[in-house]
C-alpha cells in the first residue's frame, strides 16, 4: 500500500508530526488544521526535497486504503440508516416511548448507557445511530452533550472488544489466528480485557451517580442547570471540524415501533450471518427499509434516495479529516514509530511486567496513531510470540494490547471514534477529551494494577 522508506532509522524524528499535532492541537484548538500541518512536516522528514509529490501519493494511498474505505462505508451506511429513521418518523415513535422514561438526567443517561449494549454490534453505531435518537430528550433532561458524549465514546469500543460477535471482534480474532490463536482463546481472554471492562464500569457508575461529577463534565452540568445549552459554547466549536449539528427539521410523526426495531434487527442478524460483516448488514437493513417504508407509504422512493444523499453531504466533512488521519498514521508507519516505541519499552522487560509493559506501550502508541486496527497488524506478531517465549500467559499479553488499543482509541486526537462522537453529539474532539480525561485515567489506572497483579500472580 505505502513504499516503505529503505530502512532509514529516523529516531526521535519520528515522533515530530505526532508531537506537533497534539500541541499544536491543544494550543489553537484547530484539529483539522494542525492535522494536515502534521501531515506535511511528516512528509518533510521522510522525502526530503521531494516531499510535495510524494504527499500527493500519500492522498491517494490514503484513499485506496481499504481500512479508510471501509470507514467510508460505514459513515454512509450507518449516517443514512438513521437520516431513513427520522424521514420515516421512526426515531420519532422511539423517542415518544423513551421520552416517558427519560424524565431526568440520572434516567437518561442510564438509559443511554442501557442502549449502547443494542447497538452492540458496532461502535459507529453506537456513536452515530443512538444520539441521533435521544438527543433531544437528554438535552430535554438536562444532561449536558459533553456527558454524553463521554458515556457513548466509552462503551462504543468497550462493549465491541468484550462482546465476541462484533466488527472489532471479528477483525481481531482474524489477525490472532495468524499467530497460532483462535475464537475460543479470544472468548477466554475476555476476563483480562481489563479496560474497556473498567471503562464500561466506570462510565456506568457516573451515569448511576456513584461516581462524583468531576471536572469539564461538572462545569457542564452547572451550566445546564444555570439555563445554558446542552452543547458546549460556541467559541470551542473549531476544536474539531466543521459543524456537524443540522438545523433542527420540522418534527415528523411518529410511526410504530417496528419500522425501527425491524430494520435494526435485520443488520446484527445479517451482520452476524455474513461472518460479523457489518457492511452485508447495512445493505440489507437499506433494502429492508426501501421495502417497509414504500409498502407503508411512509416514504417514496425518490425521498429514500435523497435522503441518503443528504446525509453523504453532512458527513463529508468529517470523511476529508479522517483522510488525513490515515495519511498520519501511514507517515508513522513509514517512519517506524510503532517499532521505534515498542523497542524503547522492551529492552529490559521481565516476564512479570510484561502484561503491564505491553498495555502501556500500545496505550502510548495508539494515543499517538489512534489507528487501532492498523496498530493491530503491527502489535500481534510481536507481543504474542513474545509472550509464549517469555512463558506469559498469551491471554493475558491479548487482552493487554487489546485494552491499549482501546484506551488510546478512546482519547486519541485524531481517532476516528472521537470524530464519529463529534458527528452525532457535536461535541469538539479537545472538549471530549478534557471532559473524559478524569475517567479515562480512572479505568486507566485501575487496568494498570490489574495488569501489575496478573504479572505476579
Amino acid at each position: 500500500m505505502y513504499e516503505r522508506s529503505a530502512k532509514v532509522h529516523y529516531g526521535f524524528l519520528c515522533c515530530v508530526p505526532i508531537l506537533v499535532l497534539l500541541i499544536g492541537g491543544f494550543a489553537t484548538k484547530r484539529i483539522t488544521e494542525m492535522l494536515i500541518v502534521s501531515t506535511m512536516i511528516g512528509s518533510v522528514i521522510i522525502y526530503k526535497a521531494g516531499f510535495f509529490g510524494e504527499y500527493v501519493n500519500l492522498i491517494y494511498g490514503a484513499l485506496s486504503n481499504s481500512s479508510y474505505q471501509f470507514i467510508l462505508i460505514l459513515l454512509i451506511g450507518i449516517g443514512s440508516l438513521t437520516a431513513l429513521w427520522e424521514k420515516s418518523g421512526s426515531l420519532s415513535g422511539f423517542r415518544d416511548k423513551l421520552g416517558k422514561w427519560m424524565t431526568t438526567p440520572r434516567r437518561s443517561i442510564l438509559i443511554t448507557w442501557l442502549l449502547t449494549f443494542v447497538m452492540f454490534i458496532d461502535d459507529y453505531l453506537v456513536l452515530l445511530a443512538i444520539p441521533s435518537s435521544i438527543k433531544k430528550l437528554t438535552d430535554r433532561a438536562g444532561v449536558p452533550r459533553e456527558h454524553l458524549a463521554y458515556t457513548l465514546n466509552a462503551m462504543g469500543a468497550s462493549i465491541c472488544i468484550l462482546i465476541p460477535c462484533t466488527s472489532w471482534s471479528a477483525f481481531t480474532i482474524h489477525e490472532i489466528e495468524k499467530v497460532g490463536m483462535s475464537f475460543r482463546d479470544y472468548v477466554h481472554a475476555i476476563p483480562y480485557m481489563m479496560f474497556p471492562f473498567f471503562s464500561v464500569l466506570v462510565s456506568f457508575l457516573l451515569a448511576a451517580g456513584i461516581l462524583p461529577k468531576t471536572g469539564q463534565i461538572k462545569h457542564a452540568y452547572t451550566r445546564v442547570k444555570n439555563g445554558g445549552p446542552a452543547l458546549p459554547p460556541s467559541e470551542e466549536k473549531g476544536a474539531s471540524v466543521v459543524g456537524t449539528e443540522k438545523a433542527e427539521d420540522e418534527e415528523v410523526p411518529s410511526v410504530p415501533l417496528f419500522n425501527f426495531f425491524i430494520p435494526l434487527i435485520i443488520l446484527i442478524a445479517v451482520t452476524i450471518l455474513f461472518d460479523r460483516s457489518i457492511t452485508h448488514g447495512i445493505i440489507a437493513a437499506l433494502l429492508c427499509m426501501l421495502v417497509m417504508y414504500k409498502l407503508q407509504k411512509l416514504i417514496t422512493v425518490a425521498d429514500f434516495f435523497n435522503t441518503i444523499f443528504d446525509s453523504i453531504k453532512q458527513i463529508a466533512a468529517i470523511a476529508f479529516v479522517i483522510l488525513f488521519a490515515f495519511i498520519i498514521a501511514a507517515e508513522n508507519e513509514l517512519m517506524g514509530f510503532a517499532p521505534y516505541i515498542i523497542n524503547t519499552f522492551t529492552r529490559f522487560i521481565t516476564p512479570q511486567l510484561l502484561p503491564l509493559v505491553v498495555f502501556i506501550i500500545m496505550t502510548i502508541v495508539s494515543f499517538a496513531m489512534g489507528d487501532g486496527w492498523s496498530l493491530m497488524l503491527i502489535s500481534m506478531p510481536i507481543f504474542i510470540p513474545m509472550a509464549r517465549e517469555m512463558g506469559v500467559s498469551t491471554l493475558a499479553a491479548l487482552g493487554a494490547t487489546l485494552s491499549g488499543l482501546n484506551i488510546g482509541v478512546v482519547c486519541c486526537l485524531q481517532s476516528d471514534a472521537l470524530f464519529m462522537t463529534y458527528a452525532g453529539t457535536g461535541v469538539p474532539n479537545i472538549t471530549q477529551i478534557k471532559s473524559g480525561l478524569p475517567y479515562v485515567l480512572l479505568a486507566g489506572g485501575l487496568t494498570a494494577l490489574s495488569y501489575l497483579l496478573i504479572g505476579f500472580i
